[in-house]
């Protein structure tokens, strides 16, 4: 089959896409976290700030660790334009045994494009409340951790 101006101009057309895909892709921002390690007591919170996004959405990679704890301890996870793509979501509550660490890798997007601070935070809120029944024998009960421990880091984008 002859080479027409019709191939030839699909192929200029198909050439011209990939390339715009590939710089579109390469112009997308990535958020940076401000990363740390806090030691929170009952009613503390960390927060850990976010740039990037305020032209629009940016890809977040981070990974935080929740360690330290001497008891039962719950700690809500918390964002402020930010939309998690992995676990856990804004408003989560963790509950940690003693001795316990949790690991996650944070994925998700941040958009403070109406001018807006981007964050995520954890607030260690207390220890759950056991379940024990009336008459029951309580006292085996795991006692509330008095502290935990928050880092905080980017990932691997």
């Amino acid at each position: 089959m002859p080479f027409s101006v019709f191939t030839r101009a699909f192929a200029v057309a198909a050439a011209s896409i990939a390339a715009l895909s590939l710089v579109a892709v390469a112009a997308q921002a990535n958020a940076v976290l401000q990363g740390g390690t806090a030691k929170l007591a009952e009613g503390e919170s960390v927060v850990f700030m976010i740039t990037g996004g305020e032209s629009g959405p940016a890809d977040l990679n981070a990974q935080c660790e929740i360690g330290d704890v001497g008891g039962m301890a719950s700690i809500t996870f918390d964002g402020e334009n930010y939309v998690p793509l992995s676990d856990p979501s804004v408003g989560t509550v963790l509950t940690l045994s003693r001795g316990e660490t949790r690991s996650y890798n944070l994925s998700g997007v941040v958009d403070a494009s109406r001018g807006a601070d981007a964050y995520i935070a954890f607030r260690f809120t207390g220890a759950p409340a056991p379940m024990c029944f009336p008459g029951m024998d309580c006292s085996g009960a795991e006692g509330k951790a008095a502290s935990v421990t928050v880092t905080c880091r980017n990932g691997a984008g």
